[in-house]
C-alpha cells in the first residue's frame, strides 16, 4: 500500500485575525499623556506632576472611549543650621482626561485613528512663612484639541495585548496659576496656546513614559 500522505503543516492560531479585533469589548489601561499641571510660587512659574493613568474601551470596533485621572500631594518641612525648622508647601493636583478614538483603518498589527481628547487639571497649595500671611496657590491647565495616528499592537511578536501609539495633534491649551496672601490682592498670569503636537515615538518606551496601553 502506498505511504499516508504527510499532514498538512499546522496554522498558527488566528492567523487571520486582526490584532484589534481580538479586543473589541475589552478594556485597556495605561498611561495617557498628561502630567504638569500648572500652580502659581515665588517666580508664578511652577508646575505639579500628576502623570495620568486611565483605560480605553472599545464598545465597537471603530469607536471607543478613553478615560483617566492623576493626582498628586505632597507635604514636608524642612531644617536650617540653627535648629529652626518650616513648613514646606502643601502641594495638591488632579487631572482629568477624556477621549473618543475613531478608527479609520487597519493592518494585520496597527490601526490608523483619529482621537478628539479633553484634560483638565487643577492645582493648589498653601505657602506658609514664618511672620508672614500664609498664601494660597492655585492653578489650572485646560486642553481641547485632537490627535491622529496608529496604535500599534505587538501581535508580530506574540504580544497583541501590548500597544504603543504614536500620533500628532492639534490643541488649544490654556494655562492659569495665581498666588493669594491671607487678607491680601490676588496676582497671577494665564497663557492661551494654540499648537500642534508630537507625541513620542513608539521605541521611547524604554527611555521615558508614552502613551503605552495594555489590554485585558
Amino acid at each position: 500500500a502506498p505511504p499516508p500522505a504527510p499532514s498538512p503543516p499546522p496554522t498558527e492560531p488566528d492567523a487571520g485575525v486582526i490584532d484589534h479585533d481580538r479586543f473589541v469589548g475589552h478594556l485597556a489601561v495605561g498611561y495617557m499623556g498628561i502630567s504638569q499641571i500648572p500652580i502659581g510660587d515665588a517666580g508664578m512659574g511652577g508646575t505639579i506632576n500628576a502623570p495620568v493613568v486611565g483605560a480605553r474601551y472599545w464598545f465597537k470596533r471603530d469607536i471607543g472611549i478613553d478615560g483617566g485621572v492623576g493626582f498628586a500631594f505632597s507635604s514636608g518641612s524642612s531644617t536650617d543650621g540653627a535648629g529652626q525648622s518650616r513648613d514646606l508647601p502643601s502641594q495638591f493636583g488632579f487631572a482629568i482626561h477624556a477621549g473618543v478614538p475613531f478608527n479609520l483603518g487597519y493592518g494585520k498589527h496597527y490601526k490608523f485613528q483619529v482621537v478628539p481628547e479633553l484634560n483638565l487639571g487643577l492645582s493648589t497649595a498653601t505657602l506658609k512663612s514664618e511672620g508672614n500671611p500664609d498664601v494660597s496657590l492655585s492653578g489650572l491647565r485646560f486642553d481641547l484639541g485632537a490627535r491622529a495616528g496608529v496604535e500599534i499592537h505587538f501581535g508580530f511578536i506574540g504580544v497583541p495585548e501590548l500597544a504603543l501609539q504614536a500620533s500628532v495633534g492639534l490643541y488649544l491649551r490654556h494655562d492659569s496659576r495665581s498666588a493669594t496672601p491671607a487678607g491680601g490682592a490676588s496676582s497671577g498670569e494665564s497663557t492661551t496656546i494654540l499648537a500642534t503636537s508630537v507625541q513620542s515615538d513608539p521605541w521611547a518606551l524604554f527611555s521615558n513614559n508614552i502613551s503605552a496601553l495594555y489590554y485585558f
